[in-house]
């Protein structure tokens, strides 16, 4: 049966911190061209140059100056690229502290870009560029300090994403109930649709929740539910060959006519015709 590949971050490095480095005068790395997922966190800077990516079917173009981010479990590709000069550090979920992550699912909820201040770019380039050098070091001690500027790189880039936060003057706890009701989803979608459901879990009226969503997000709860479920079927259409009857199981629906319908209503064509289309 075909399968969506998984990378770990044992297979890239025995560390768990591995960085790849883009260069247009000549790429130092080849990209990973293929849908997959990785169970470690990607983060990028792009100091010059353009690249197209996907990220759970949707596409974005990263340009000079900004900085991106793939969550552990989100399938991604590299598309193409135009005179590109960038990092791309890869590092194992463990070494991040849960506190430090909590900016990067805020992230998100918004675009899939975070524009860097030029002392943010500066202080990247710095870190990268001695980064490259102490991990090209085989002695126990310059990987230590590889986890430190790891860890900087990692800072500067979650500060970007809060600053742009603050501009947009979100309220900080609606912040907070969405990015508790995503992760609550992610979990618990394969066994509950129920909007209440979540509302429950988190302690909080139903309304309010919503209220805290939408605001957030754009989109209601259902509809949030409904795009967790919508991408899950996608993922399994596009990269394994199990039935949509299967799918719709693996899912939670007893009713497969109902998932048909629920998915042709979101995505706007049928499941057959969403795996037809992408064969």
């Amino acid at each position: 049966m075909k399968k969506l590949p998984k990378h770990r971050a044992s297979d890239i490095s025995d560390t768990g911190i591995h960085l790849r480095v883009f260069s247009a005068d000549g790429i130092q790395h080849t990209p990973v061209d293929y849908a997959h997922q990785d169970d470690y966190y990607m983060f990028g800077f792009i100091e010059s140059g353009e690249c197209d990516i996907h990220i759970d079917f949707n596409s974005y173009r990263l340009t000079a100056h900004c900085a991106a981010l793939v969550l552990p479990g989100q399938v991604h590709s590299f598309v193409q690229a135009t005179g590109l000069n960038a990092y791309i550090l890869m590092i194992d979920s463990a070494f991040i502290e849960e506190n430090s992550k909590r900016p990067f699912e805020q992230y998100t909820l918004g675009t899939q870009t975070v524009e860097l201040s030029p002392e943010q770019q500066t202080e990247l380039t710095s870190l990268f560029t001695i980064l490259a050098g102490k991990l090209a070091q085989t002695s126990k001690h310059p990987q230590t300090l590889a986890l430190h500027l790891s860890l900087a790189i990692i800072d500067i880039i979650g500060e970007a994403i809060t600053s742009k936060q603050t501009a947009h003057s979100l309220p900080q706890r609606y912040v907070e109930h969405t990015i508790t009701f995503r992760n609550l989803l992610k979990q618990h979608v394969e066994h509950s649709h129920s909007p209440s459901y979540y509302a429950r879990m988190m302690n909080i009226s139903l309304m309010y929740l919503n209220e805290a969503v939408k605001g957030t997000t754009g989109f209601s709860v259902s509809q949030n539910i409904q795009y967790e479920i919508v991408t899950r079927a996608k993922r399994s259409l596009i990269y394994t060959s199990k039935s949509v009857k299967e799918i719709a199981q693996e899912l939670g629906f007893e009713d497969y006519a109902y998932f048909t319908r629920l998915f042709s209503k979101t995505a706007g064509i049928s499941p057959t015709d969403f795996r037809k289309n992408h064969k």
